[in-house]
């Protein structure tokens, strides 16, 4: 075999690498917290978060349909009234809603570029042996 067919089977064999995930874990917010999407959900004072999909113990109207931007999923602290932090409505009975148990993050908010680039090369197959 010439060189040249060598380098070509060998290139239909390479596969690429899987793509590796990573999740980032943000237990802080920016500004006051409308783009929060952590896991949190415990307020200041230790309680649990309500669902934001439940009545139970506070009836409200930030429900996962009114704010479907919101991230309202789950009990986890948000933001999505504009408020100067995140918060949640708490499962204690005689506290309605609290501050949630997060600290303001101390770095400038990462933006996100998000770019492709696509690689075409030809290779010509080697004329044949004389």
């Amino acid at each position: 075999m010439e060189h040249m067919e060598v380098v070509l089977l060998f290139l239909l064999f390479l596969k690429p690498a899987p793509l590796e995930q990573t999740t980032v874990v943000q237990e802080c917010y920016y500004g006051n917290g409308q783009n929060y999407r952590g896991s949190m959900a415990t307020t200041v004072t230790g309680r649990t978060c309500q669902c934001w999909s439940s009545m139970t113990p506070h009836q409200h109207q930030r429900t996962p349909e009114n704010y479907p931007n919101a991230g309202l999923t789950h009990n986890y602290c948000r933001n999505p009234d504009g408020d100067p932090r995140p918060w949640c409505y708490t499962t204690d009975p005689t506290v309605r809603w609290e501050a949630c148990n997060l600290t303001q993050c101390s770095e400038p908010e990462p933006s996100v570029t998000v770019s492709a680039v696509t690689t075409l090369s030809t290779m010509a197959p080697a004329p044949p042996p004389p």
